[in-house]
């Protein structure tokens, strides 16, 4: 059930930036913040990245809060994503060709859902919000207005290879993820 939306924008490869600085702002004002705040960002720039990469240069994105959660949908007309890809729940290989955004959706945030097909993919990220997030209100001022004011959005595509790099050193493990939903091993609570 959607109970608060928080944004809705399309997005293409000359839009990325404003796309993370908009996410930014609407989850930063929903309560998260730290490695939570981080974490849902990087997950959200793998699903921007790959409708981008891999599912027909451009896409639409959506944000919303309901039940104690901060859910962000991304949607792409591409070819969709194979079944091979997703099944896969370990790091794949640093020769493979992709999967590798998906690995890292699946460890970033609480529960990630995947529906994907000849028509698209729909990929819906969820990370449940602190106790003390504040209460649910309208969003506020549009983070596209400046948005060089968020220093956090720079670090998502460098917090997206730590995570990679420490996975490749064993620090994470590959526990996570269904057939079509994953779900954090990272333990976040």
């Amino acid at each position: 059930m959607e109970t608060l939306p928080l944004l809705s924008m399309g997005f293409d490869g000359a839009r990325l930036q404003a796309t993370r600085h908009a996410v930014s702002g609407r989850a930063r004002g929903q309560g998260l913040a730290g490695e939570r705040l981080e974490d849902f960002l990087a997950a959200v720039n793998e699903g921007v990245v790959n409708a981008v990469q891999h599912g027909g240069g451009r896409g639409r994105l959506r944000m919303w809060r309901a039940d104690g959660a901060l859910l962000c949908e991304v949607r792409d007309t591409g070819p969709g994503i194979p079944d091979l890809v997703l099944d896969t729940e370990s790091l794949p290989p640093c020769a493979a060709p992709g999967g590798r955004g998906i690995w890292l959706m699946r460890r970033l945030s609480d529960e990630v859902r995947f529906s994907t097909g000849p028509g698209g993919t729909v990929v819906r990220l969820s990370m449940r919000l602190p106790a003390d997030a504040p209460p649910a209100a309208e969003p506020g001022a549009d983070p596209l207005a400046d948005p060089s004011a968020d220093p956090v959005v720079e670090t998502v595509v460098e917090t997206a290879v730590e995570t990679v790099a420490a996975a490749s050193d064993g620090e994470l493990r590959a526990g996570a993820g269904h057939e079509r939903t994953g779900r954090n091993p990272r333990g976040h609570a």
